[in-house]
């Protein structure tokens, strides 16, 4: 019976050798999807962060853009007053031109 019985502890040391190997090997695959996991999340940070800066650029832009436009605004607007007032100066001047030579001259 003895030498049945070396023969199951050997099998069973074998059977227990491989199970600690298939462990190391988990173990270490577990390691490299963490690390992985890690990166991944690393990467997704940075990137959400770009979009946060790239956002805040574009609002700035939007800010300064809508601060131009109406600045320009108001700078159509005075230029516009300017002619209109141009154009009836130009007019007053014309009637007073025109009594000046006599106006409607009825003999």
């Amino acid at each position: 019976m003895e030498p049945d019985l070396r023969s199951r502890v050997v099998a069973l040391e074998h059977k227990t050798a491989a199970t600690e190997q298939r462990l190391a090997g988990i173990e270490q695959w577990r390691q490299q999807s963490d690390l992985i996991d890690a990166r991944k999340d690393e990467q997704w940070k940075n990137l959400l962060e770009k979009f946060g800066l790239m956002d805040r650029k574009i609002d700035g832009v939007d800010t300064s853009l809508n601060k131009k436009m109406d600045d320009l605004g108001g700078n159509i607007r005075w230029l516009g007053k300017i002619v209109i007032g141009a154009a009836l100066s130009a007019m007053v001047a014309g009637v007073v031109a025109f009594m000046m030579k006599g106006g409607f001259h009825i003999p």
